[in-house]
């Protein structure tokens, strides 16, 4: 069996990391502005490169790489997070799919800071 590239992306912006969810006084919980602005970014940027993609249905590989314009720590997960959680049911059914993820968080991009993504879906055994 072999990885099959099926989609090769760049969203522009500094990535963000996956902000946990709030809650109102109410009890009402709601994702933060800034991580559904950073996700959408992310899935615009898919969009435009694949306009007709139909989500993949098989087991995949995911390689992210994280260009970011600071030295801000931030945990690779959570910004891996917020990319997966983008394209969740748009690129992929389901992000139980990914079978192998590599991620790479770079810093110093300045005004270049960027997020890159590649998936590769695993082909059938003949």
């Amino acid at each position: 069996m072999t990885w099959q590239p099926r989609f090769a992306f760049r969203a522009g912006g500094e990535p963000l990391p996956k902000e946990r969810p709030r809650a109102t006084k109410t009890g009402r919980s709601f994702t933060p502005k800034r991580t559904r602005d950073a996700e959408k970014r992310v899935l615009t940027a898919f969009r435009a490169a694949y306009p007709d993609a139909e989500p993949l249905t098989g087991r995949l590989l995911v390689e992210a790489r994280f260009y970011r314009a600071t030295r801000r720590g931030v945990d690779a997960d959570n910004l891996a997070k917020l990319a997966m959680d983008a394209l969740n049911g748009v690129a992929f059914v389901d992000d139980e799919q990914i079978e192998k993820f590599i991620v790479e968080r770079h810093y110093g991009a300045g005004d270049r800071a960027r997020t890159e993504v590649r998936i590769y879906e695993k082909d059938s055994p003949a």
